[in-house]
């Protein structure tokens, strides 16, 4: 069938595994799956059906880092997101919220907990990822009430949104991807009750006067970095930038970074691997 995927599966010694990105970048690859078996790693690769001619030179490549049990195959192309759609189930996370992942028929929430009817689209943000949950908790955790609120890179619009389901009296939400934006202005048909402001484009797209009181930042360190003398020229002088999306082992250089453009780290939380900065001004 025209529709399915090629597949290579394999084991590797797991002493290898890092290098496993550095061999597959020149490939057309589109994902590979990775299981640790019994000191080893089993991966599968998947690569669009066009690549049969370039089968053979793959596989060289993964022979010379360690592959043994070569195996191709197929695999049907399967509506991966609608699967995921189907099979999503409502969750907690901390003490206020409730997410649910079918808006058009959604779950009621446990008592005293705040709904937030995300459908898993292409934009970021649907509540799984811990970098956002990061974000909620730090939410819940500040008092929004009668606070003006920016929402950089708003992906879904999630974050916008329970900001002012907390009592955040203005937000606005913007992102540089269009697609994210007309995802999030469809999510807030579902919160009716929670009007928020969303645009698309840059941050110079706003005026560099200092009026918000809350910046938060669910994204990766390379994107939110460059962004930091800008963020400071939006944030009052008694504002707070919430910062999301880094890991663990990045704090100390993000400290650094907010350290140079007149930041200083308050708190901190982590879930997992990953980690949220909370700063104000120095």
């Amino acid at each position: 069938m025209s529709d399915d995927f090629l597949t290579l599966t394999f084991r590797l010694p797991s002493t290898r595994e890092e290098e496993l990105p550095l061999v597959l970048n020149p490939w057309p690859v589109l994902g590979c799956e990775v299981r640790d078996v019994n000191g080893e790693v089993e991966v599968t690769v998947y690569l669009q059906r066009e690549a049969q001619g370039i089968l053979a030179q793959v596989k060289g490549s993964l022979q010379q880092l360690g592959a043994q049990d070569l195996v191709e195959g197929t695999q049907p192309a399967l509506d991966w997101l609608g699967e995921y759609r189907q099979q999503a189930r409502p969750f907690a996370v901390g003490e206020r919220f409730w997410i649910d992942p079918q808006p058009a028929f959604p779950t009621p929430p446990p008592e005293g907990r705040i709904p937030l009817r995300i459908e898993p689209r292409q934009a970021f943000g649907t509540g799984s990822h811990e970098s956002t949950q990061l974000m909620l908790l730090l939410l819940e955790e500040q008092g929004l009430a009668g606070l003006r609120v920016l929402d950089v890179g708003t992906g879904s619009g999630i974050l916008a949104l329970a900001a002012k389901a907390l009592g955040a009296c203005w937000v606005l939400g913007f992102d540089l991807d269009l697609e994210a934006v007309f995802v999030a202005r469809e999510t807030t048909r579902w919160h009716g009750e929670w009007p928020i402001n969303l645009f698309a484009g840059p941050t110079k797209a706003l005026r560099p006067v200092a009026v918000f009181d809350l910046i938060m930042a669910n994204m990766l360190v390379e994107q939110f970095v460059p962004l930091l003398t800008r963020f400071r020229q939006l944030l009052r002088p008694e504002g707070v930038l919430f910062l999301s999306g880094l890991l663990v082992g990045q704090k100390a250089a993000v400290a650094s970074e907010l350290a140079a453009s007149g930041f200083v780290v308050r708190r901190q939380r982590h879930l997992g691997e990953w980690a949220a900065l909370v700063a104000g001004l120095q």
